[in-house]
Order: C-alpha cells, then sequence, then structure tokens
C-alpha cells in the first residue's frame, strides 16, 4: 500500500549499543531479578521486595504504554517511568539492608541502574521528537525547562541516586506534553499518496489522507481526509472546522494562494455562491499559530438541512484506528509547480468526550502539480 507519512514518529535514541529492543532489556531485567529471588542466600526482606519490584516493572509491559518495543506512547508513557520508580524504591530498600551481601547489593544496583538508563531514552527520544514539531517561541521555552529536568535527572544518574533521577525524567515527560500544547505547525513529508497521522502521540491514528492523481494532466486532483472529531473539535456541523490552503513549499512561508487554484467538492458546487472552497490566505508567520480568520471551513454546513460537505461517522473508522469522525473529500487544481497543502484546525477543548489531539494547529504536505 501507499504510505503518506506524519513524521510525529518517535526516533529510537541513536546512541543504544543493545541490541535488544527496549521491552527486551525490561524482559531480561525480570529474569535476572527472577534469579536473585531464586538463590537460597538471600533473606526474606530481600526477597520480598524483589517480588515488589517484579510486579511494578510487569506493569510497564502493557502494550498501551508503547508505540513499539522502543519508544513510549506519550500520553500513556508516563505510568513507565511511575512504576519504574516504584520498582526503583523496593530494590533501594535492599541497597541499604546491613545485612545483605555485597554480591546481592552489587547486582542490584546494576539492575537499578539499567531500568533508569531506560526511562533516559525514552525521554530523550521524546525531546527530539518534540524539538522537531514545536515551531513557536512560547513552546521553545517551555521545552528549555523540558531539558533543565532532563539534565537534572542525568545528573542523578551520574549520582547513582536513580529514584531521583526517574522523578526529574518524569518532570521533564510532563514538560513535553505542555510545550506541545502550544500553537505550533508540523509539515507532513510525502513519501507516496496514502497514510496516517498520530496527533496526540496514542499510537492511535487520527487523520487518514489519500492524494489521487488525476489520469490527465487537465483534471484534479481528488483528496481524501477521514479525521477524528476531537481533532476538529466538533461532532456537529455547528462545532467541527478545518480549513485549508496552498503556499510556497518554505517552511513558515507567508506566500499563499487564493485565485491561483480552484478547489471544490460536491457539496460547494451545489451549496455555496462560488461554488468553490476558498482556501486560507495568510499574511504573518504570527498567523500560522491560530485558526485563520480568512477561508473557508471546510466542513461547511448548510443552515437548510444542517448537512454539509464532510459526514460525521458516528461509529468507528478503519483507517483512524476504529474511532469516530468525519470524512470527505475535495478537488483542486491550480498552476503546475511545487506547494504546500495545509490543513489548519481549531486549538480549542473539543464538544465530545475524550482527550483533544489538538497539539498542532496546522500540518501540511508538499504538493507537486505537473504539467
Amino acid at each position: 500500500m501507499s504510505i503518506l507519512l506524519l513524521t510525529f514518529g518517535f526516533s529510537i535514541n541513536s546512541q543504544e549499543t543493545s541490541a535488544l529492543t527496549l521491552i527486551q532489556e525490561k524482559e531480561s531485567i525480570l529474569e535476572d531479578l527472577e534469579i536473585i529471588k531464586n538463590d537460597s542466600d538471600i533473606s526474606k526482606k530481600t526477597k520480598k521486595n524483589i517480588e515488589s519490584a517484579i510486579k511494578q516493572i510487569e506493569k510497564t509491559l502493557d502494550v498501551k504504554f508503547w508505540k513499539d518495543e522502543s519508544t513510549l506512547n506519550l500520553k500513556p508513557g508516563k505510568k513507565i517511568l511511575n512504576a519504574d520508580q516504584k520498582a526503583v524504591s523496593k530494590l533501594d530498600k535492599i541497597l541499604k539492608d546491613k545485612k545483605e551481601l555485597d554480591v546481592v547489593k552489587q547486582s542490584i544496583l546494576e539492575i537499578n541502574f539499567r531500568i533508569v538508563e531506560i526511562d533516559k531514552m525514552l525521554v530523550e527520544n521524546a525531546i527530539t521528537t518534540a524539538h522537531d514539531i514545536i515551531m513557536s517561541d512560547k513552546g521553545m521555552k517551555k521545552l528549555d525547562k523540558v531539558i533543565n529536568e532532563f539534565e537534572k535527572g542525568n545528573e542523578f544518574l551520574e549520582d547513582e541516586n536513580y529514584s531521583k533521577a526517574i522523578k526529574n525524567y518524569v518532570k521533564s515527560l510532563d514538560q513535553i506534553k505542555k510545550s506541545l500544547k502550544d500553537p505550533n505547525i508540523k509539515k507532513m513529508k510525502m513519501i507516496e499518496l496514502e497514510g496516517t497521522g498520530d496527533f496526540n502521540f496514542d499510537g492511535i491514528a487520527d487523520v487518514y489522507l489519500k492524494v489521487i492523481n488525476p489520469s490527465k494532466s487537465n483534471e484534479p486532483k481528488q483528496v481524501q481526509i477521514k479525521i477524528t472529531g476531537e481533532c476538529v473539535n466538533g461532532e456537529i456541523h455547528e462545532d467541527a472546522a478545518m480549513k485549508i490552503g496552498f503556499s510556497t513549499p518554505v517552511r513558515l512561508s507567508t506566500e499563499f494562494f487564493d485565485e491561483e487554484f480552484h478547489i471544490t467538492n460536491k457539496w460547494f458546487k451545489k451549496h455555496d455562491p462560488d461554488k468553490k472552497i476558498n482556501p486560507v490566505v495568510i499574511n504573518s508567520v504570527k498567523e500560522y499559530f491560530s485558526f485563520p480568520t480568512s477561508g473557508d471551513d471546510l466542513i461547511q454546513k448548510n443552515p437548510e438541512d444542517k448537512k454539509g460537505s464532510f459526514k460525521f461517522i458516528p461509529t468507528s473508522i478503519s483507517e483512524i484506528g476504529n474511532q469516530s469522525g468525519w470524512e470527505g473529500k475535495f478537488e483542486f487544481k491550480g498552476e503546475p509547480g511545487d506547494y504546500n497543502l495545509n490543513f489548519w484546525l481549531p486549538l480549542t477543548e473539543p464538544t465530545n468526550e475524550g482527550d483533544s489531539c489538538n497539539f498542532v494547529s496546522s500540518f501540511s504536505i508538499p504538493t507537486t502539480i505537473n504539467l
């Protein structure tokens, strides 16, 4: 299948030298703890603390916390670090036990280090992704706080204060979430012509796009869209909103096109006076980071029958992780050349239940119109 890629995925730490994924490394830690737990020479108190630590680490292997075997889902992924902190706290009790054998303590110390190293990698990857996404000055200032907490955690790690190290990594992760809630724009990388994007880092697609190129040069391109109701802030036309625009293919370009493009769909042809979807026109970089005042709402409402150019599916849409949402399509023609096709989402709380996926105010895909 052709793929349209949203570059929101977490990258695996390039400095990681282990051939194991982070989940496999956690499983290896559990195996090592089981070996120590079954050693007949350890005390009952040590065995009990190890059992408690094992239970906490086992919780972290829940698939809903992971985007893949080496990267966390940002929203629920904090629970991995919280459970690891509890596990380390239990293992710290063994290190403080004056009666326990030094060889056992050394093994436990190494395991604590391995646990915290995993958490460090998870947070470091999240920081890298956030840095690539955030463009607003306000968001970058919050990212400075993220890095500050992360570096404090690294200092505690070097001092072998593993519990405090994780505590700061958790703070860093919280700051990442805050920084991503600021308005920002993200570019989609067009690999081919179809694909999905995850806007709230939960491992579930929030938008599906398919671009259909015409068989003849004088025919329009067609774009099919399926997007969750929470991304466009509503399950009814009165609340939901999404706008589009065309710009030069330059990051934060303010050169936008209106008359050069003819964009429409069946609903606009029938109900809109000029029979076309008027695109957004941006005049300043600041306007990138808010819902535009210009341009038509793509999920347009017909005042007479309450129907619009997009249809809300209240059950489930397979392309966006079986979530409910909107689906529709439009066509466009324009002068030959390279452009960005931009989509704007309103950055307000959704009217439907669930967490908002508006971590971005806009996303875009490179678009080429051939001769």
